[in-house]
């Protein structure tokens, strides 16, 4: 196995680690403790010891001597994107939405994305697609709209998680290509597609010549 995704329910999460000895760290505590709601609590909660599960299915590694930190880039803040102290060369993202939690790991960079999907219509769009997808969703049916919005939305965040691009940047990828991957600066991406209903989501990471992709996708 190269690449493990774990993803679920926050309370299914919540109810299969609670009996294992994962903790969060002093940093990931004062996050915590930062939002005003329980509902948005549990589902950070999750997602963390989430990665960390995540990545004890990947390596093995024991839980408990899992180290994380996060850095902003811009502020220096403890928020941003994810790294692993411990074990070293590995890799880690998450993401979560209401009441949802998902987590990916693997001995190179990744990404992932997930959101509960609702109703979208094609001005929501605008926001974030580039010219070509613009042009595709005017053709799409009505029925087809929101998840195809749901779809590009999912794959544009987990390339930003991966680090290739950065939020303001949405609309300069562009994904209305029949192509099965992603390329960019010569390289090539592969997107693992997760639908659950009302869950959907994407992960990302780069395909290595030769290389033979062993993934666990797993549903809590």
């Amino acid at each position: 196995m190269t690449i493990s995704i774990v993803y679920g329910k926050t309370e299914n999460v919540l109810n299969n680690l609670s009996g294992m000895d994962i903790r969060l760290n002093q940093e990931e505590m004062e996050n915590y403790n930062r939002f005003r709601f329980p509902n948005d609590q549990s589902d950070y909660l999750a997602a963390h010891l989430l990665a960390r599960y995540c990545i004890h299915h990947l390596t093995g590694v024991a839980i408990h001597e899992i180290e994380l930190t996060q850095h902003c880039a811009t502020c220096g803040g403890n928020h941003g994107k994810p790294e692993v102290i411990y074990p070293a060369t590995t890799f880690v993202s998450w993401s979560h939405t209401s009441g949802y939690v998902a987590s990916i790991s693997a001995h190179k960079p990744v990404g992932i994305d997930i959101e509960k999907m609702a109703s979208l219509d094609r001005a929501f769009g605008d926001s974030f697609l580039s010219p070509l997808e613009r042009e595709a969703i005017s053709l799409a049916d009505g029925d087809e709209i929101s998840s195809t919005l749901y779809k590009l939305w999912v794959k544009k965040e987990s390339l930003i998680k991966l680090g290739l691009f950065r939020i303001d940047e949405m609309r300069d990828i562009c994904l209305a290509s029949s192509n099965t991957f992603y390329s960019h600066n010569r390289k090539k991406y592969a997107f693992i597609d997760i639908h659950s209903n009302p869950l959907m989501g994407a992960a990302v990471y780069e395909i290595e010549d030769g290389a033979i992709e062993k993934v666990s996708l797993t549903h809590l």
